[in-house]
């Protein structure tokens, strides 16, 4: 949950009693923290140092008097913590999964450097690790087999490189894991296909859903069975449907299993009867569903947003759990109990514009067309998207009256291999030339007289703002960036081995022959002629600190005077996500105000250097 101050903070639903509630606990918590509710209503928290392997495993049970008031140390063990169990962990790489079997808070997954794996259980009294399985490689999700929580299966990438989201289909197998024997071994490859990742398994009916091919290499969604010894049925219905697919969660018999389906920046819901093969639209308006999702006998409950709704866990109309005594009409016979979520008018909306390639789609939040101010904000990666989700920076502009226009320019995901792959060996240029043609179709479809589109961006999209004003200095009224690079090159020679694999894998490729030449801000600084912010956090571990210093320094070698032509703020102990730290609600109020009007002082300043 996000504090007032804009600091994260651990949460629970109470969803047997009155609603959900929380409590606010440690100005220690961060994006790293992770947070997981155990059986018997208490908190397990796992905390980590950046980059040391140390963590703290923390058991608490909060209750309606008392909060989780803990020390600021964000590892150690120091300082006065809240009532509950605590414990040092020494571990590369260790995250924390519901599950295991009766008496055990939770499963602890272990990678080491070398991409080997332990699964451990977590014991309490004490609290401890214990009982480890080990692997020869990367897993994905654990999924269990029975109701026991002693087995499950997992995706296993031998090698060692497998990347959830991301790919190397062919490098993995699924694996079966046995908690009490602590062993393993390979799930038996099902005649028919191969499964190349499994997505979710159903207990109840026996059932498992992966995404596999029939021998021809194309990926769609199979049924096979728990044991493997069935074939693959690549069910019509299931892989009718227009959009990624991604299976959140099954009712307790295994008969329906809830769908999320992707298209772009919109999410659905279905739900889908394997009897049938048919998926139905859940009744949801399209929006933002989180990964995390739970059907019981009390319904199907979701995380589900839109983008003047924050995250919130919603039970879903028509998802009782039939069971076995389903009538064969339900429509006849079969009342399911009120709907406990309403959907309600929104502001947003998406609309496709035009580049210079073909169309891509924006978010957009209020009219952009009437609105005397609008930002156009960019997102980072470059693989990522601007979706239907709550964001706090865009829901502050539209309060204020300001719309927002976020597109999903090309290098976004969502809108298939082409359109992503576009950016590769060009960051900055099939994307620029997007974003220069949006801001002159804003400008030409507004009211003459009204002022220029600011522009906002995070990371990637700093970067890409960064150059959008370089490009186009009479196009846009301001920029203000967040954790902004200032080239491809610049960052791979200064940022971790993470960073630059992803930039390796990207390729720099060769400077473009056109008016700007290489993507480089330092070079190209000298044109920025409008009002900037620049805020980054002193500790990030992705984009190092010392690109926005660099940019401080070529501003002022061109003449730009700071805290009149611009402000860089660096914000001591913040990492990638400033605004997402604590303190962060006082920096969002600065980032607003200042892409709201700016100061009249600075822009006649910054008009007339």
């Amino acid at each position: 949950m996000t504090a007032a101050d804009g600091g994260l903070v651990p949460g629970w639903w109470d969803l047997d009693g009155t609603g959900p509630r929380y409590r606010e606990g440690s100005s220690a918590e961060s994006t790293a923290t992770q947070v997981l509710p155990t059986e018997d209503g208490g908190l397990l928290r796992l905390r980590g140092a950046a980059g040391s392997g140390r963590h703290l495993l923390m058991l608490s049970h909060p209750t309606e008097t008392a909060d989780l008031t803990e020390t600021a140390d964000p590892a150690g063990t120091d300082g006065a913590e809240d009532a509950g169990e605590r414990t040092a962990v020494e571990a590369r790489g260790l995250r924390l999964v519901a599950g295991g079997p009766q008496d055990v808070l939770a499963l602890a997954v272990e990678t080491d450097p070398h991409g080997r794996t332990r699964v451990w259980q977590v014991r309490p009294a004490p609290l401890r690790l214990t009982d480890p399985v080990a692997l020869p490689g990367r897993v994905g999700g654990l999924l269990p087999l029975d109701a026991t929580g002693r087995r499950y299966a997992t995706d296993l990438a031998p090698d060692g490189r497998y990347r959830p989201g991301l790919g190397r289909t062919d490098d993995c197998r699924p694996v079966v894991l046995d908690l009490r024997d602590r062993t393993w071994h390979p799930l038996a490859s099902p005649a028919g296909g191969r499964v190349h990742r499994l997505l979710l398994s159903l207990p109840g009916s026996g059932a498992l859903l992966a995404a596999a091919d029939a021998g021809d290499g194309r990926l769609r969604i199979a049924r096979t069975s728990l044991d493997g010894t069935a074939r693959l049925d690549f069910p019509e219905g299931l892989n009718s449907l227009d959009g990624a697919v991604f299976p959140l969660a099954a009712d307790p018999s295994g008969e329906r299993v809830a769908l999320r389906v992707s298209r772009g920046a919109q999410a659905r819901l279905f739900l889908y009867d394997l009897a049938d093969d048919l998926p139905r639209p859940a009744e949801l308006a399209p929006g933002a569903l989180h990964s995390a999702a739970g059907w019981s006998e009390g319904g199907l409950r979701v995380v589900y947003a839109t983008p003047d709704r924050p995250a919130d866990i919603v039970t879903v109309p028509g998802t009782v759990a039939y069971g076995r005594e389903r009538p064969a009409h339900p429509a006849a016979g079969w009342k399911d109990p009120a709907p406990t979520y309403a959907s309600t008018a929104t502001s947003a909306s998406t609309e496709w514009f035009p580049t210079p390639s073909g169309t891509f789609e924006a978010v957009c939040l209020g009219d952009w067309r009437t609105a005397s101010t609008v930002v156009v904000a960019l997102h980072g990666g470059p693989e990522g998207r601007w979706t239907l989700d709550y964001d706090p920076v865009f829901a502050s502009l539209s309060q204020g009256g300001i719309a927002v226009v976020a597109p999903n320019q090309r290098g976004s995901t969502g809108y298939g291999r082409p359109h992503a792959a576009a950016v590769h060996g060009a960051w900055g240029v099939p994307d620029l030339a997007d974003i220069r043609s949006l801001v002159r179709t804003l400008t030409e479809h507004r009211p003459p007289g009204f002022e220029p589109p600011a522009v906002l961006g995070v990371s990637y999209g700093g970067f890409l703002a960064l150059l959008a004003v370089c490009a186009d200095p009479d196009a846009w009224s301001r920029c203000a960036v967040i954790a902004p690079f200032l080239s491809a090159r610049g960052l791979h020679e200064r940022a971790t081995p993470a960073v630059r694999a992803l930039i390796d894998r990207h390729g720099l490729g060769e400077p473009p022959d056109d008016d700007l030449g290489p993507r480089d801000v330092e070079r190209l600084a000298h044109r920025v002629r409008v009002p900037l912010l620049a805020v980054h956090g002193a500790d990030d571990p992705l984009v190092p600190v010392d690109e926005t210093r660099r940019l401080r320094r070529r501003l002022a070698e061109a003449g730009r005077t700071e805290h009149v032509h611009f402000d860089c703020l660096e914000i001591t102990g913040a990492g990638h996500h400033p605004l997402q730290e604590r303190g962060g609600a006082e920096l969002t109020d600065r980032l607003v105000t200042f892409l709201a009007a700016g100061l009249p002082a600075r822009r006649t300043a910054a008009a007339h250097p």
